[in-house]
């Protein structure tokens, strides 16, 4: 699975991340990242709230699980090799 940043400027492969992550900026605005295995540190796209970044994560989470599960044959919910960091 691949995700796509926010601004559409960086194409991260899921077998290269360690970690994703919400981190929490200064100025009250939220970014997802991810760790990659070569140890760069990307942001993926950043939101008005925490809250919102956390849903953003979970979106990751559950497309990963659903990619997973069709790769050994159990369909469960929108499958697809991308996710795009959604604007909002």
């Amino acid at each position: 699975m691949i995700i796509v940043s926010q601004d559409k400027t960086e194409i991260v492969n899921f077998d290269n991340i360690t970690r994703i992550y919400v981190h929490k900026c200064p100025n009250e605005i939220s970014d997802v990242r991810c760790d990659t295995v070569n140890d760069l540190v990307i942001n993926l796209g950043n939101y008005d709230t925490e809250e919102r970044a956390k849903e953003v994560l979970q979106e990751i989470i559950d497309r990963c699980a659903n990619w997973e599960n069709l790769k050994i044959g159990k369909l469960t919910g929108f499958c697809s090799p991308k996710y795009e960091m959604p604007k909002e």
